[in-house]
C-alpha cells in the first residue's frame, strides 16, 4: 500500500476524532481496504440485519478473504483480546485483523501473527509510525488464501470453525429475537418433542449442526447429480437425498425462516467452502476404510475434536474399535444361523408364518455414526456372497432390508452423518435409491416412548418423526437389539416409561433392593439394557448384544439387574474386557491393562439369547 493512502487515511482519522464513535471512522478504514484493481472490496456490516458478524467482511472478487473487527480510537487492544466476543470470533475466523484504527494486529486460526502500530495519539493530533510495517500485514492479511482442503479431515476442521460462526451468529441472533420469532419457535419445538431441557447455547449447537451437516450431506447429493443448479444456499436443501426425508424437511424450513437473513452470512461462508472443494475426491477417502478405522466416523471424530472437544467427551462419541463391532454383528450372526435354525443369519429374509412380518428384524437404539448397521449391512453382503446371490443386491434391499434396518438417535450431527454412511455403504455394494425411499434411521429419544404432539409447525416435524420411531419400538418384533449405547452416571433420560422399567431392577426375588446409594442404576448405559431387554421380550425371542460399561457384572447393587435378566433370557454370555484404570487393573503379565476404547471405565460385551416358548421347553 502506498503512504499515501495512509496519509489520507490518518488525516481522515484526525478530522473525525471529534465525533467520538468507531462508526465514523467505517469509510476511511474501508477506503484503505478497497482495491478496485484488484477486486478487493471491504463491506461495512450492518449489525442490525445481521448477527455474530465483525465489522468488516473483505472479499477479492466475490470470493471471501477475512474479517476486520474495528474498536474506537486508541482503544486498549490488550483488554479487548480478553473478551468474550473476541475470543469467539478468534474461533470462528480463520483470517481477522482487529484494530483501533491506530493499531492493527493480524490473527490466523486464532493466533496472533503480527501486530503494528502506525500511529500514536497526542491529545487531538496522530503522529506517523510504522507504514510500511502495517502495509506489509494488511497485504499479508488481504492476500492470505487460507487452508488448502485435499483430505476429508482438512474438510472436517474447515466446516468446524465454519460451524462454530454460524453457532455464534446463532447465539446472537437468539439474543436479540422475541419470544415468538423463528429461532425460539424452533427450539420450542425440540423441547416438546426431544430434548425437555434444551437451553440457549444447546439450541444454538444444534441448530448450527443441523445447518453444517445438512449442507454436507447436500453437497455429497449435488456430486451424485452432475449438470444439475449451482449449489447455493437456496438450491442445496434440494440435494439433500430423499432417503433422509426429515432433515430435508427440517434443513428446507430452517433456511427458508426470517431468522436466517441475520446468520445467512455464516451459512453462506460454509457455503463458499463447500461447493470449491473437490468433493469427488473427498469421497472417494472416505471409501479407503482400513481394518481399524472408518473413515466417515473419523471423519464426524476429526470435527468434533476441532469444534468443540469436551463436547465430545461429555456426549461420549468414541469411535467403537472395529474388531469389537465386528465380533459382536459375527457373534449375532454365528446364533442366528446355529441357535434359531436361520441358515442366513442376519441375512434371513424368513416371515413369521403367523404375523408375516420378517423374523429378523435388527435395531441398534444409540446408533451414532451407524458404526453397528454399516457393519451389519456388510455382513449381509458376504452371506448373500457365499449362497451366490450378490449380484441380487438391488433387490434384495429394496424387498428384504430397508424394512428391517432401524436405528435411534438422539442427537442431529450424528444422525445425519449415519444416514449418508449407509446411504453410502448401500450404494458401494451396488443398490440404487429410487423414489422416496428412506432409511430407517430415526431422531428420537429411544428411553421415551410416548407419542409426541406440538403446535409449532417446527415441533410437527419433529414430533413425526419422533412417531414414526415410536411405531418401531412398539410394534414391529425387533429380534436383534445391538450396538454401544452411552454411559453417563448422571442420566438426562429421565421418563416415566422408562423409569417404570427400570422398577424390575430395583428389588429381588420382590423385595427392595435395600441399597443405601442406588444411583448406579440411572446409568444411560444401564436404561438401553433395560429398554432392549423389554423389546426382546415384546417379542418373544432374540439377542441382546451390547458393549457396555462392566459395572453390572459384579457389583452388589446391580443384583436386581442380573437376576430380571437371568428371568428373561436363557443364555447370557459375557466378556469382560476390563480396562477400567480407576481399579488399576492389570493384565496377567504385570502390565497395565488397557482399554479398548479412550476412557477409565473398564467394559464387557454381553450377548444375551432369548428362545421362543417351544424351544425354551
Amino acid at each position: 500500500m502506498p503512504s499515501l493512502a495512509f496519509d489520507a487515511y490518518l488525516k481522515s482519522i484526525q478530522k473525525n476524532l471529534q465525533k467520538g464513535s468507531e462508526r465514523s471512522h467505517y469509510p476511511a478504514l474501508k477506503d484503505l481496504l478497497d482495491d478496485p484493481a484488484v477486486g478487493l472490496d471491504a463491506v461495512i456490516e450492518e449489525k442490525g440485519n445481521k448477527a455474530g458478524i465483525p465489522d468488516f467482511t473483505v472479499r477479492r472478487r466475490e470470493l471471501l478473504t477475512g474479517y476486520v473487527e474495528a474498536k474506537d480510537v486508541g482503544l486498549d487492544l490488550d483488554q479487548v483480546e480478553k473478551t468474550e466476543q473476541l475470543q469467539r470470533y478468534l474461533e470462528s475466523f480463520p483470517n481477522l485483523v482487529l484494530t483501533n484504527y491506530l493499531e492493527f494486529r493480524w490473527y490466523v486460526d486464532g493466533k496472533r501473527r503480527q501486530k503494528e502500530v502506525l500511529a500514536e495519539r497526542n491529545g487531538s493530533n496522530l503522529q506517523a509510525k510504522n507504514a510500511d510495517k502495517i502495509s506489509a500485514l494488511l497485504d499479508q492479511f488481504l492476500n492470505y488464501t487460507g487452508e488448502i482442503i485435499s483430505s476429508p479431515e482438512d474438510l472436517a476442521r474447515q466446516m468446524a470453525r465454519l460451524t462454530k460462526a454460524i453457532r455464534l451468529a446463532t447465539t446472537t441472533a437468539l439474543d436479540g429475537e422475541e419470544i415468538g420469532g423463528d429461532l425460539h419457535q424452533l427450539k420450542q419445538g425440540f423441547i416438546e418433542v426431544l430434548l425437555p431441557d434444551l437451553n440457549d447455547a444447546d439450541f444454538a449447537d444444534m441448530y448450527a449442526q443441523t445447518i453444517s451437516y445438512g449442507l454436507f450431506a447436500a453437497r455429497v447429493g449435488h456430486v451424485q447429480k452432475p449438470g444439475g443448479e449451482a449449489f447455493t444456499r437456496r438450491t442445496a436443501g434440494t440435494y439433500i437425498p430423499a432417503t433422509n426425508p426429515f432433515l430435508k424437511r427440517l434443513f428446507n424450513t430452517i433456511v427458508e425462516t426470517d431468522a436466517v437473513s441475520q446468520i445467512d452470512w455464516a451459512i453462506d461462508d460454509l457455503v463458499e467452502v463447500l461447493s470449491q472443494v473437490e468433493m469427488g475426491s473427498i469421497l472417494e477417502n472416505f471409501g479407503q476404510r482400513t481394518r481399524q478405522e472408518d473413515p466417515v466416523v473419523h471423519f464426524y471424530e476429526t470435527f468434533l475434536a476441532a469444534y468443540n472437544a469436551a463436547l465430545r467427551k461429555s456426549r461420549g462419541v468414541y469411535y467403537t474399535p472395529e474388531p469389537v463391532v465386528s465380533f459382536i454383528v459375527r457373534s449375532v450372526d454365528a446364533i442366528l444361523k446355529d441357535r434359531f435354525d436361520l441358515p442366513l443369519g442376519l441375512a434371513d429374509n424368513a416371515k413369521d408364518p403367523v404375523t408375516q412380518k420378517p423374523r429378523v428384524q435388527i435395531l441398534d437404539p444409540a446408533t451414532g455414526t451407524g458404526t453397528f448397521l454399516y457393519e451389519v449391512i456388510k455382513q449381509i453382503y458376504r452371506n448373500l456372497e457365499d449362497i451366490g446371490m450378490a449380484n441380487q443386491w438391488d433387490s434384495y434391499v429394496k424387498d428384504n432390508l430397508l424394512n428391517r434396518l432401524f436405528g435411534f438417535e438422539l442427537l442431529m450431527a450424528p444422525y445425519a452423518i449415519a444416514h449418508l454412511k449407509l446411504g453410502l455403504a448401500l450404494q458401494e455394494l451396488g443398490y440404487q435409491f429410487k423414489g422416496k425411499q428412506r432409511l430407517g434411521i430415526y431422531l428420537t429419544n429411544t428411553l421415551d416412548e410416548a407419542l409426541k404432539k406440538s403446535e409449532i409447525l417446527f415441533g410437527q416435524f419433529v414430533a413425526q418423526e419422533a412417531n414414526e420411531a415410536s411405531e418401531i419400538k412398539r410394534d414391529a418384533p425387533v429380534m436383534v437389539v445391538l450396538g454401544n449405547p452411552p454411559y453417563s452416571g448422571h442420566s438426562a433420560n429421565k421418563s416415566q416409561w422408562i423409569e417404570g422399567l427400570l422398577r424390575d431392577y430395583y428389588q429381588v426375588d420382590g423385595m427392595p433392593l435395600g441399597e443405601r446409594n442406588s444411583k448406579w442404576l440411572q446409568d444411560d448405559y444401564v436404561k438401553f439394557i433395560r429398554f432392549g431387554q423389554w423389546r426382546i421380550d415384546r417379542t418373544g425371542s432374540g439377542i441382546l448384544a451390547f458393549i457396555t460399561n462392566h459395572g453390572y457384572l459384579d457389583n452388589p447393587t446391580f443384583r436386581g439387574m442380573r437376576q430380571s435378566l437371568e428371568q428373561t433370557f436363557d443364555e447370557i454370555y459375557l466378556m469382560d474386557l476390563h480396562g477400567n484404570s480407576r481399579k488399576k487393573e492389570v493384565s496377567p503379565d504385570g502390565s497395565p491393562d488397557k482399554n479398548v476404547f479412550d476412557i477409565q471405565q473398564g467394559v464387557a460385551v454381553c450377548l444375551m439369547v432369548k428362545y421362543s416358548k417351544e424351544k425354551a421347553a
